[in-house]
């Protein structure tokens, strides 16, 4: 027994609404897995540029630091000039000093009495003339230093001026330390030695 047309053709609907569904379930589904195979695919991309980026900047060298700026020479700072000032000072005071007054001399002890220096007169010849002296006609004066001795005899006869002729003088002086004696002074009762100036006259009368 055949069906009705209209069931037919309601059967054919109901086959072409399923189609459709169908293919729209399969166009949202390949839509849905496309944006995702596009979400995935992005970020995929952004993860390879991230790898490229850290690889291309662990290959570039850091950059060296600026050099640093050059140091200024700070002019130095100015110097102020301050005048001199000079004040006038009083001066100290004088200071008087006092010297001390000098002790008291001591009384003057007792002198013990003291004899002079005296010649002994029988001593006291007149020196020979020397002959060469007398031929020459040679006369004068000869003054002389001698030292006395304790004793009283002449042991240093000096010529202090002289009578022109050296021979003469030489006879002088060797006569007084020969012949001529004292009578030494004394210094509380001690004899001392002293030196004292005699003289000789040299004349030719005395020669004859």
């Amino acid at each position: 027994m055949e069906r009705p047309n209209h069931l037919k053709i309601e059967e054919k609907s109901a086959a072409s609404r399923a189609s459709s569904l169908a293919i729209v379930a399969v166009i949202h589904v390949a839509a849905i897995l496309g944006l995702v195979a596009a979400l995935n695919q992005g970020a995929i991309m952004k993860q390879i540029e991230d790898i490229k980026a850290t690889v291309e900047a662990e290959k570039t060298p850091p950059k060296a630091p600026p050099p640093p700026p050059p140091d200024l020479v700070k002019p130095p700072p100015p110097v102020a000039i301050v005048p001199d000032f000079t004040v006038a000072t009083a001066p100290p005071p004088a200071t008087v000093t006092t010297a001390p007054k000098p002790p008291p001399a001591p009384p003057p002890k007792a002198v013990a009495s003291s004899d002079p220096l005296r010649p002994i007169a029988r001593t006291r010849t007149l020196p020979p003339y020397p002959p060469i002296s007398v031929r020459l006609n040679e006369s004068g004066t000869t003054l002389m230093e001698v030292h006395i001795t304790t004793e009283g005899n002449v042991d240093d006869c000096k010529v202090v001026k002289g009578s022109g002729s050296e021979r003469l003088d030489t006879a002088a002086c060797d006569h007084v330390k020969r012949v001529w004696r004292w009578q030494p002074p004394t210094n509380q009762g001690a004899p001392i030695a002293v030196s004292t100036r005699v003289s000789v006259t040299w004349d030719l009368k005395d020669a004859r």
